[in-house]
């Protein structure tokens, strides 16, 4: 049984497992159903493309297997999960970033409207600037308010002592709250 959740969740069709009650294949199976749509939305969330986002979630899932099967002692497969997840990320977000340096931003401006898509607009609007936040006050964000993540996991996942995890919060909720009400660009 776990063999066949397994080559599911990695997106392999063939995966030669020597024991089918291994505990790797149970956590990293656990690991999958209680946490990959938050994995997904993390990765998601961190400009990678919905495709891009599922290889990032099975390459994360299948080095979690590999890590365990090789008698890796891995205290919480969560946060390992996130952290090998959130790597992989900042891989494809960091060519992603180039390519879009190099073909420019458009500013298009904003236009004030009753339509009933302005508060979707508004919420892309406040991650678009997350997404100028630092690298360390942005991961934090996402980790906290999009994965709902402790300040606890957080550290666990960024390698942070849980009062930094804080600390980065609230600098970036205020770095927020001043560009959010005066318009200013990073």
């Amino acid at each position: 049984m776990a063999v066949a959740t397994l080559a599911r969740v990695t997106g392999f069709e063939v995966m030669e497992l020597t024991s089918t009650t291994d505990d790797a294949d149970r956590v990293v199976v656990d690991v999958e159903q209680r946490h990959g749509q938050a994995l997904f939305g993390f990765v998601r969330r961190q400009g990678l493309t919905d495709e891009q986002a599922h290889d990032a979630v099975q390459e994360a899932l299948l080095r979690l297997w590999h890590e365990l099967r090789g008698g890796a002692a891995i205290e919480n497969p969560r946060a390992w999960a996130y952290r090998a997840i959130y790597r992989l990320a900042m891989d494809q977000h960091r060519l992603g970033r180039r390519l879009r340096l190099l073909s420019g931003r458009l500013d298009i401006g904003r236009r004030t409207t009753s339509d009933p898509a302005e508060s979707m607009s508004d919420r892309v609007a406040v991650w678009g600037e997350v997404d100028k936040l630092p690298v360390r006050q942005r991961q934090v964000l996402y980790l906290r308010y999009r994965s709902d993540l402790s300040f606890e996991e957080i550290g666990e996942v960024l390698g942070i002592t849980a009062s930094a995890g804080r600390s980065h919060a609230t600098q970036a909720l205020a770095t927020l709250r001043h560009r959010l009400a005066t318009g200013e660009e990073r």
